[in-house]
């Protein structure tokens, strides 16, 4: 018997930056060329006698207070049984840019995080995923300081408070890396995985999901 979560009849929403839009609202509509895509392609290759709604919100370039203010639309009035979250590497960025302290910014993004999940309990009950942010330095062309471990440290906690399935795209990469030196996973800005990267997206997400 399957032990995947997803049944016929649920409606799993992602929602996140581009690496979940992936052009999702144009050429490659509607789930996109990336993970979300691939998850998809999966999970109907595998299960196609399951019948599941799938949606996909990533819009690029965004931040998770832009999450914020289109959760109504983009969420709540989705009504997801399920619901997959991959924000955060725009906020690293734009804090690092700006040269603002992770002590600092990182609270006010931590409760603009906090307040969307818990609309997303109490308002729909969805069970949640969470992703990892990643950057991978050796892959960029002019690698930057990113406070991708400080970040982390907040999905994981939230994880934890709101019962949420990590995926863990950041220790999946930097394993990905080691064993296979040399080799690039993302477009060679360290933040946007290749079709392997985002492939590898994809099956960490699945683990969670007993695929």
């Amino acid at each position: 018997m399957s032990d995947l979560l997803f049944q016929s009849g649920d409606k799993i929403l992602f929602i996140g930056d581009s690496i979940t839009d992936c052009g999702r609202r144009d050429e490659y509509a509607p789930f996109g060329n990336g993970y979300v895509g691939k998850i998809v392609e999966l999970i109907t290759a595998k299960y196609p006698e399951r019948r599941i709604d799938y949606v996909n919100k990533g819009i690029g370039g965004d931040v998770v207070e832009g999450l914020e203010q289109r959760w109504e639309a983009d969420v709540i009035a989705e009504r997801p049984n399920w619901l997959s979250v991959k924000i955060g590497i725009n906020n690293a960025s734009r804090q690092l840019t700006a040269g603002l302290p992770t002590e600092e910014y990182l609270p006010e993004w931590e409760a603009s995080y906090r307040r969307i999940l818990s609309r997303a309990k109490t308002e729909l009950s969805a069970e949640l995923f969470m992703f990892e942010i990643f950057y991978v330095a050796t892959d960029a062309a002019e690698p930057r300081p990113m406070p991708v471990d400080a970040y982390n440290e907040v999905i994981h906690r939230l994880a934890d408070e709101f019962n949420a399935r990590l995926v863990g795209t950041s220790d999946a990469f930097q394993h990905a890396v080691t064993a296979r030196p040399g080799e690039l996973w993302t477009t060679q800005d360290g933040v946007h995985p290749n079709p392997e990267g985002h492939m590898l997206m994809a099956l960490e997400f699945l683990k969670q999901a007993g695929w």
